[in-house]
């Protein structure tokens, strides 16, 4: 993206790809965790449904690919955040498995999807309020990032790792 940009050659069109892309990948890896056979099929249901519409928006209006689609931005965020609160009623009694990984994605989508929205409105304010949109979301990437290290620590530090293992051979 970067040599795009040294180039004066518009590089919007890849965040499509990033948004579709953690759209599939967290819808993957949210219906790995669910519990019951119903959980999986909304989790499949509205994955194929939501890029179908997708598909559909670029489909009637291919200007979008080349904007800051906020329509996908909304939708692939916001099913990530509905398989993440689903994930997190199940966890009510059961292991805390990603925890911090999914308070993670909750807090860090809806905000982010709210400053993506608030910046689409700030094109014609100043650059400070400008500014304080994206420093706002650096912050979320920070602490998001804070989470993910918390999770990895918890759940994937050689500590861990080897309490999981002595847990299981005493089975």
């Amino acid at each position: 993206m970067e040599i795009l940009v040294l180039q004066s050659i518009d590089n919007l069109y890849l965040v499509h790809a990033y948004f579709i892309g953690q759209f599939l990948c967290l819808g993957f890896f949210y219906k790995s965790l669910m519990m019951t056979k119903t959980q999986v099929s909304v989790i499949k249901y509205t994955m194929i449904v939501g890029s179908m519409l997708l598909l559909l928006d670029y489909c009637f209006y291919p200007e979008q690919f080349f904007k800051f689609n906020l329509f996908e931005i909304a939708l692939t965020s916001l099913l990530i955040v509905l398989y993440a609160v689903m994930h997190l009623y199940n966890m009510l009694l059961e292991n805390k498995q990603y925890y911090y990984l999914t308070i993670g994605i909750i807090i860090y989508l809806l905000a982010s999807t709210v400053l993506f929205f608030v910046g689409n409105l700030t094109i014609g304010l100043s650059n400070a309020v400008k500014f304080l949109t994206w420093t706002v979301n650096s912050f979320l990437v920070i602490l998001f990032q804070l989470l993910i290290f918390v999770e990895w620590k918890k759940s994937f530090s050689k500590k861990a790792l080897k309490s999981n293992h002595e847990r299981k051979s005493n089975i």
